[in-house]
């Protein structure tokens, strides 16, 4: 079993209903005969962005920004984002965020090691980033947050 098709099994576990304990997703993947360890799921769901909360080990919801980036990633990218952001807008399945001239390809770097939920690429020129998301639907819910984090000024 590869590690991709293990992370896709996992998604689509927690994507039915929050696990309350890595032993039950060890259960679960058993259960569709991959055999796999409770050290093996646990680094996979930090590998997927899978969080934990009061129901359990799921995956976050559309647009939670940095919800499965290490907190420090989190922090850096809400002070650029805050710094260097002139607006951003949702256009059909993209994402475009305006810059200050020079600051697009730093800031689209530092969003890829993010990984916002949704987004399916980052593409970013001197003053202009596109996000490619998977659907208008992704855009809009990915701006929204986005626009959130810097405080509406957009």
């Amino acid at each position: 079993m590869t590690r991709v098709r293990r992370h896709a099994m996992l998604r689509q576990m927690l994507n039915r209903t929050p696990a309350s304990t890595q032993e039950s997703l060890v259960a679960g993947l058993e259960a569709q005969g991959i055999s796999v360890t409770q050290a093996t799921v646990s680094r996979d769901l930090a590998a997927i962005g899978a969080v934990r909360g009061p129901e359990g080990y799921r995956l976050p919801e559309p647009g939670m920004l940095g919800a499965a980036a290490p907190s420090d990633d989190f922090t850096r990218l809400h002070a650029v984002l805050r710094e260097h952001v002139l607006d951003i807008l949702p256009a059909a399945s993209l994402v475009v965020i305006h810059t200050a001239p020079g600051h697009a390809n730093f800031l689209a770097s530092e969003i890829d090691s993010v990984r916002p939920r949704g987004m399916v690429g980052c593409l970013a020129g001197d003053d202009t980033i596109f996000i490619a998301t998977a659907s208008n639907k992704a855009a809009g819910t990915l701006s929204r947050a986005l626009n959130k984090v810097i405080g509406g000024k957009a």
